[in-house]
């Protein structure tokens, strides 16, 4: 067994915004996907870009929160 692993001071909190990070990546993805496939066929398209939007919004703030969270 090796010896134990010194945590730094933040860590914690870098860990808790990485796992937010993904959370909002996943919802963002989910959020993409029934859009896609509630909206597949229908004629509003309009609808559909904006249920999109809503995922995007989700994801990138997510994308940014675990790539800080990793470093």
């Amino acid at each position: 067994m090796g010896a134990p692993v010194k945590r730094r001071a933040g860590s914690s909190w870098r860990m808790a915004g990485y796992m937010l990070g993904r959370f909002l990546q996943v919802a963002g993805l989910m959020v993409t996907l029934v859009a896609a496939t509630a909206f597949f066929g229908t004629p509003s398209t309009l609808a559909m870009l904006r249920m999109m939007l809503v995922g995007v919004v989700l994801f990138i703030p997510g994308w940014l929160l675990a790539r800080l969270g990793q470093g």
